[in-house]
């Protein structure tokens, strides 16, 4: 009764005020009644009659509670009936949630939404500062443009227009867009700058060159350095090499210090005809049809006005009406603030932020708010979005065949379309990989938190924390102390952005009881196995994710079993080796991501050759902190080479489970290797079989077959850089997998098995270590969308995309192929009428790339450290293709030419 009141409560639209205090009074009382409820079935759960029996004080203590609470419940209802003030009139505006298919095929609209009109003549003024010779030469370093506006009027979808754009992928080889906001992580930023300016690889590689030691910021700016050294990060103008920084911001005085005058850019406000356009399109809306009616005549102009020219209102408001019937557009109308077209602020555009959080359906109004406990201009991933709103239980069971998780993917693609975030990376399906939120998005996010007490921001919030009470969700920003003074009893979430306040010692205590998530993803420290210890201590957890790398934690405790309302348990690149046969009590776990690193720091095999390694381990084990988890990693996995996890017996009573990552075939036992089969609800597996044994093999191959739902498939024999072992025996299965839509194989194969051709709903397949001779079991495949043929992939002279083949590719990868044969490849007439992208990079191509006029709709082609011969012919080709793709080269060289380093 009281979510129900709650969600009428968020439609209403009389007496606001006193809805208002009355909302948060039974709010307050929802958040107390659902915390002792879960208390109350925890107890039930984890006690026997006869322990329930022998604990009548802890049953006592409970039942009083109870007994409180209902009081509380009876004294409000009382209060109501008494002043008889709450009178609801619900809003008559419907919630749409789309389908499953409907948020797939979303993105495009908003993506083509966010390039707003009007951008054409700013662009090319953009560009020609950009390509602006320096007035003097006392400024030294890159020339530096830079955006400079009030927040809103559309400054950094300018920007990326300009970055995205033909123009400047011709002018530069490479590039990168960073974020930073007020409170930057300086060490992200420089992974950011690697990741994007040589590649995922490149920041991979030097993470594991680190390992075992804390990667400091120095470390990254040295690489960076050497690698730019070496590979300019290049602007070519007038024949000469030179670099360009554009910096997007408000405030004029940091603009005037990046840039001198000439290089400095005010984004104006639309024009009327500007304006009306992006409206309509917003609302999907036609002027035609608006003016006919009585209600709505004229109305689009007397809005846009009051918008003032300004995108994010248009786009906000517009957001907002596409989801009202025009009956409602007046009443909304008279709700905007009037100052925002002759007094544009700051102040007025938050304003209409807070009008359209206040529109928000019921369902979507707590996942907005979750996403003020996350830093300004974080880049959140939307896979790690969606599973918090499942744990917090934010995420409505709709009674249909979907899951929890793609519900909350529909709700978030609903914030998308109203927008509330805005999508940042997005996968080659089209889908959001990442999102952001809009600096003034999120500034109403967080004063919309503090007033309803849902969020505490610590680092942030200065003001009298000693006398907060109730806190809900608690987010760590800043390396700072707890006040003890604060009430943490009743805390949901606990979220680090930085080293975590005394973390252990928090875990043990009584504090946190009512924990469900604990969020250290994004968290700056090592995690030691002191610190997951206690873990078994959170009754009520149903989120546990650690920080990747480095990470010290080489053993689950056994009270993991008590936790047995987890759902989310990811504990990647650690040093565990093994999962304890309790996780098997886990009953309601959805997603298990376990992996541990590969080296053994000096315990290494490499290093200490066998009966000899124990004469300095005493030594190291003084001097070394990480030592101990390499030690105990070491011994319990007899130095496996492996990143996968030894699983115990009993795995198929996780009859939730949807993800698991990574099983090691060659340590787990047969008959765990059979229980995988029984994992109905299996949508993504990673498996590592190097060294794995026959019979292991052969049941592995027998229990994935049985997963009907299986959409994801990652198996390798190979995870560094020594002879890859053979695959074959490890993907040997009788019956395709009909659900499968992504497939990785690293190892070495004789072909392609003959299942993965049955496979029709395929759309992506990475191939890594393979050596193979032809991809003729890939050509037929009917909806193949992206082509990865990493590191030795291909062993053959001329790979051919022969005609008729590949009907739906549009993107294709070859990477590393320097020791391989492959010397040419070649698109025949006919072949991949859907290609758009190719990128190469280190291989030996000396007969060249050719064919590609062949290819009626390729957009882009990149070309890195790489042999090619025949570039004149390749860039006449692209020259006189009727599609005009661009060609991007860098570090390419001539067939004779010696690779630099």
């Amino acid at each position: 009764m009281m979510q129900a009141f709650l969600r009428a409560a968020d439609g209403a639209r009389e007496n606001i005020g006193v809805v208002k205090a009355y909302s948060e009074l039974i709010r307050d009382l929802a958040y107390d009644i659902e915390d002792n409820l879960e208390e109350f079935m925890v107890f039930v759960k984890n006690k026997s009659l006869m322990e329930q029996l022998l604990s009548l004080r802890e049953r006592h203590r409970i039942a009083v509670q109870i007994r409180s609470l209902k009081l509380r419940v009876q004294e409000v209802s009382q209060r109501n009936m008494r002043y008889n003030a709450i009178k609801l009139t619900p809003s008559t505006s419907t919630d749409v949630i789309g389908d499953t298919e409907f948020t797939r095929n979303f993105t495009a609209l908003n993506v083509e939404e966010s390039q707003l009109v009007g951008l054409d003549e700013p662009e090319k003024n953009i560009m020609e500062l950009i390509g602006k010779p320096r007035e003097s030469m006392e400024r030294k370093g890159p020339r530096v443009v830079s955006l400079v506006g009030m927040g809103g009027i559309g400054k950094t979808t300018l920007t990326k227009k300009v970055f995205d754009s033909k123009d400047l992928s011709d002018m530069f080889t490479t590039r990168a867009w960073i974020t930073v906001s007020q409170s930057f992580d300086e060490k992200e930023i420089f992974k950011e700058m690697v990741k994007q300016l040589f590649g995922v690889e490149s920041l991979n590689k030097l993470l594991e060159d680190h390992q075992g030691q804390l990667v400091r910021e120095v470390h990254l700016a040295d690489y960076i350095s050497k690698k730019a050294s070496g590979n300019k990060v290049t602007f070519q103008y007038s024949g000469k090499d030179d670099s360009c920084v554009v910096v997007t911001t408000r405030n004029h005085k940091l603009a005037e210090y990046c840039s001198p005058p000439s290089h400095i850019h005010q984004p104006e406000f639309l024009g009327k005809e500007e304006a009306r356009t992006l409206f309509l399109k917003k609302t999907k809306r036609s002027l035609d049809d608006l003016e006919k009616g009585d209600k709505t005549k004229g109305i689009v102009e007397k809005i846009l006005n009051k918008c003032g020219g300004l995108p994010l209102a248009i786009l906000t408001i517009g957001a907002l009406l596409a989801n009202k019937d025009t009956e409602e557009w007046e009443s909304i109308y008279k709700q905007l603030p009037s100052d925002l077209a002759t007094n544009p602020s700051l102040d007025a555009l938050r304003r209409v932020v807070s009008l359209s959080y206040s529109h928000l359906p019921s369902h979507l109004k707590p996942c907005f708010l979750h996403l003020s406990i996350f830093p300004e201009d974080l880049e959140i991933e939307r896979k790690h979005l969606v599973n918090r709103w499942v744990a917090e239980g934010l995420v409505a069971d709709d009674t249909t065949t979907r899951t929890l998780e793609e519900v909350a993917e529909s709700y978030f693609y609903e914030l998308i379309s109203r927008c509330m975030i805005q999508p940042s990376k997005l996968d080659n399906m089209g889908k959001v990989k990442t999102c952001r939120i809009h600096d003034i998005v999120h500034d109403i996010a967080v004063s919309i938190s503090k007033q309803e007490n849902y969020a505490f921001i610590h680092g942030e919030h200065t003001s009298n924390i000693a006398t907060r009470v109730g806190i809900r969700h608690l987010s760590c920003v800043a390396c700072r102390k707890l006040n003890i003074a604060m009430d943490l009893s009743c805390v949901r979430s606990l979220t680090v952005f930085s080293e975590p306040p005394e973390l252990a010692s928090l875990l043990c205590s009584s504090k946190f009881k009512m924990l469900r998530i604990l969020d250290l993803k994004h968290a700056q420290f090592a995690a030691s196995q002191q610190d997951i210890k206690y873990i078994g201590l959170l009754l009520h957890l149903k989120y546990l994710h650690y920080p990747k790398s480095p990470n010290n934690i080489y053993a689950l405790p056994k009270s993991i079993g008590n936790l047995q309302g987890l759902l989310t348990l990811d504990l990647q690149k650690s040093k565990v080796s093994t999962l304890p046969i309790e996780i098997t009590k886990l009953r309601n776990l959805r997603s298990l991501r376990c992996s541990k690193v590969r080296s053994y720091g000096c315990f290494d095999t490499d290093e200490f050759k066998p009966g000899e390694w124990f004469k300095d381990a005493i030594d190291y084990l003084k001097c070394n902190a990480f030592a101990t988890a390499d030690l105990h990693m070491a011994l319990s996995s007899c130095w496996s080479n492996s990143s996968g996890i030894k699983l115990p017996r009993g795995v198929r009573k996780l009859k939730e489970l949807q993800i698991l990552e990574r099983v090691d075939i060659k340590r787990t036992s047969q008959k765990a290797i059979k229980e995988l089969g029984e994992l109905t609800q299996l949508r993504k597996i990673a498996v590592r079989g190097r060294g794995a044994s026959k019979k292991n093999c052969r049941a592995f191959c027998e229990a994935a077959p049985k997963l009907s739902t299986l959409r994801s498939l990652n198996v390798s024999t190979k995870e560094f850089r020594k002879t890859a072992e053979v695959l074959d025996r490890l993907v040997a299965f009788t019956s395709p997998l009909p659900s499968l839509e992504r497939l990785k194989l690293k190892g070495r194969l004789q072909e392609i098995p003959g299942w993965v051709g049955k496979c029709e709903n395929l759309v992506n397949v990475e191939l890594k270590y393979c050596e193979l001779k032809g991809l003729e079991a890939l050509a037929e495949l009917p909806n193949l969308v992206q082509l990865r043929l990493k590191e030795d992939a291909f062993n053959a002279e001329n790979l051919v995309f022969r005609k008729h083949g590949f009907p739906k590719l549009r993107i294709l990868l070859i990477l590393s192929h320097t020791e391989m044969a492959l010397r040419e490849v070649t698109f025949e007439q006919s072949t991949s009428p859907n290609m758009e992208t190719i990128h190469i990079g280190r291989c030996n191509l000396t007969t060249g790339i050719n064919g590609i006029n062949h290819l009626p709709k390729l957009k882009k082609i990149f070309i890195r450290f790489c042999r090619l011969g025949k570039q004149d012919m390749l860039r006449e080709e692209v020259e006189n293709h009727t599609n005009h793709p661009v060609l991007q080269m860098s570090k390419v060289y001539k067939p004779w030419e010696s690779w630099q380093s």
